[in-house]
């Protein structure tokens, strides 16, 4: 678990910042000998955590002798961070955005990378699918089903209504899409909640379902392909992502083959 100073550094506060912030939570109007004594870092730095802290609107300062010092409610505290956070983000995006574009002014450089992680991969699948504008091909159980101990049941469902939610809104769009499965009935799960779309199901002879990850083709213009892995004791995903024409054009192929293969999917076998 996240402790509370890690939490408070990812929000953009120093370690010190932190410290600070949480001994005067615990103790109230505090002086700086106190928070010297509570938080247990040099007295000389206490003096620049409190200035920083000040200038971040979430401590208030009683001009006393000695001075005294109080935080604000911790959601009033909380928040201005989360703002401050907010605008560096964008100040820092808007920079790397210029810096991106002027050393490949086109984006059109061709390569093949490896993406480790389930939140990766699953942010990578995300942002593919959002950029979608003619076509997606792509296999499941990339990106529904995918059992990985890396991921609770709760970023896999939240994962889940994410990318359907993108999925409809590329079908209202226009883009085409075409989806694999190989599981029937997950195939008429996904061919109800996707009205408009063009499911298909794969099964080997004897039922037994392929081994392999899912394979996602965007616009004929780049492919991600997770496989679940075993490292040591656990397992998780990883992805290779690729804009490579060559490389595009060997997995739309397989997909391909693998589509004529595939028997088309009844969403409402009863009608």
């Amino acid at each position: 678990m996240v402790s509370l100073i890690d939490s408070l550094r990812n929000l953009g506060l120093t370690a010190y910042e932190a410290k600070v912030l949480v001994a005067l939570t615990k103790k109230g109007s505090s002086s700086v000998v106190d928070l010297h004594g509570l938080s247990g870092i040099p007295r000389s730095a206490v003096y620049g955590a409190l200035k920083k802290l000040e200038e971040k609107g979430i401590i208030e300062v009683r001009n006393t002798k000695p001075m005294k010092y109080k935080c604000v409610p911790p959601e009033i505290a909380i928040e201005r961070l989360k703002q401050d956070f907010d605008i560096e983000s964008g100040n820092a995006l808007r920079q790397l955005e210029d810096i991106y574009r002027s050393v490949d002014p086109g984006g059109k450089e061709e390569g093949t990378w490896t993406i480790n992680g389930y939140r990766h991969v699953t942010e990578k699948m995300v942002r593919i699918i959002s950029g979608a504008r003619e076509e997606l091909f792509l296999t499941a159980p990339t990106p529904f089903y995918r059992e990985v101990p890396g991921a609770t049941p709760r970023m896999a469902e939240k994962s889940h209504c994410i990318m359907l939610k993108i999925l409809l809104d590329k079908l209202q769009s226009g883009v085409k899409i075409r989806l694999i499965s190989y599981d029937p009935e997950k195939a008429r799960y996904l061919a109800k909640v996707l009205p408009g779309a063009h499911v298909r199901v794969y099964v080997r002879e004897g039922g037994e379902l392929p081994s392999k990850g899912g394979v996602i083709v965007v616009d004929s213009g780049e492919v991600l392909i997770d496989i679940k892995e075993a490292a040591g004791n656990k397992e998780d995903l990883t992805a290779l992502w690729s804009n490579g024409k060559e490389f595009v054009t060997i997995f739309r192929h397989l997909l391909e083959v693998e589509w004529e293969s595939s028997e088309e999917i009844n969403a409402f076998p009863n009608d």
